[in-house]
């Protein structure tokens, strides 16, 4: 499994000023105009019929003239509309991604933010002051973790999975093309949520077998989007507890996408030793997750990402650096295989392999 490419140049800091603390002052509101946005089908209806006047924007949405005006003055003044005249358009990043049929619609993960993220963040100082996931209370159920809280609340399950699908979907295309699977046969995509990653690497990789190691409630998932993708002879799932459930038989690499921010990191380490112990010699596992690839504080998309793992996911975890997991991988034994794979939107690719 080649790495080929070398970590990302650290971004230049950004200067605090009034434009800067307006805009996360009124953050609440910032995020409620885009979702308003995309619920509504603004940039929908705006890449269908681009530099449409205010009153045929609201005609088209079904809302009064005063409301309207609210909402397209604010996504303008936020720069997602550009204003031409007295027509409106979508900035050429919202057709992109805001449109809800792009191929990288970050629509889905807007639903989690909107519905999940949202209401628990309400409680991150009280999660910073108690060292635990206070936001969590916003999710009645048993368990400890919102993983577990969500198979009570099956709309909001979907909501997560979805959205962890849109992410994995726009991400899969760069993992795919940066990592050679051709002497692996079967892979274990640890934690895989619904089966995104497996049936696209499966698709990919013909002569490739996948285990989606799940939840039992997500492995349901897993076995009906395998089936709808004419995959269900290759695309398996395994449900079990990622901490205590032995791994699948006859396993030769493991994937962790997105999930060791999830936790502490005693526990990634303690995950990764049980990925060692279930590997042949020069058998390999693959750390793919959002991560800062240079310092930690330049990067802020991974920076905003860790008080949800703070204060609602688990309490424990964060969206960690590159150097972080290389350091995890070689404490649990494994040997690094070249450099990080740099991929957009802040991911990476670690690889290391069982000496």
């Amino acid at each position: 499994m080649p790495q080929r490419l070398s970590p990302a140049a650290p971004r230049p800091r950004r200067d605090f000023d009034f434009d800067s603390f307006s805009l996360i002052a009124q953050g609440h509101s910032a995020f409620q105009l885009m979702w308003a946005g995309v619920s509504l089908g603004v940039f929908d209806l705006l890449h269908r019929r681009p530099r449409l006047p205010l009153p045929k924007i609201a005609a088209a949405l079904g809302l009064a003239a005063q409301p309207a005006r609210v909402l397209v003055v604010g996504l303008t003044a936020l720069g997602i509309l550009i204003k031409k005249g007295p027509r409106f358009s979508n900035a050429p990043l919202a057709d992109r991604i805001l449109v809800s049929t792009a191929p990288r619609s970050a629509v889905p993960i807007l639903g989690w933010q909107a519905h999940i993220v949202y209401p628990g963040l309400t409680d991150f100082v009280a999660s910073l002051k108690k060292n635990t996931n206070i936001g969590l209370a916003r999710f009645p159920g048993p368990g400890k973790t919102l993983y577990e809280r969500l198979t009570a609340h099956p709309a909001l399950e979907k909501v997560f999975e979805t959205a962890m699908s849109g992410l994995s979907r726009q991400a899969n295309k760069d993992l795919i093309g940066a990592i050679d699977f051709s002497h692996t046969r079967h892979l274990v995509d640890a934690g895989g949520g619904d089966g995104t990653n497996a049936i696209a690497i499966a698709r990919a990789h013909p002569r490739l077998r996948l285990t989606v190691f799940e939840s039992p409630s997500v492995c349901r998932m897993v076995r009906r989007n395998a089936a709808a993708a004419g995959l269900a002879g290759r695309v398996s799932a395994w449900p079990g507890d990622l901490f205590k459930t032995p791994f699948p038989p006859g396993t030769d690499a493991v994937l962790f996408a997105h999930i060791f921010s999830i936790w502490s990191p005693e526990k990634g380490i303690r995950l990764l030793k049980r990925a060692h112990a279930a590997l042949p010699s020069g058998g390999e596992v693959l750390v793919f997750n959002t991560m800062a690839l240079g310092e930690e504080t330049d990067c802020l998309l991974t920076a905003l990402g860790s008080p949800y793992f703070q204060a609602i996911a688990t309490g424990q975890g964060m969206v960690y650096p590159r150097t972080d997991y290389a350091a995890w991988l070689k404490t649990a034994g494994f040997s690094l295989r070249g450099r990080v794979i740099p991929l957009p939107f802040e991911h990476g690719v670690l690889v290391g392999r069982k000496i």
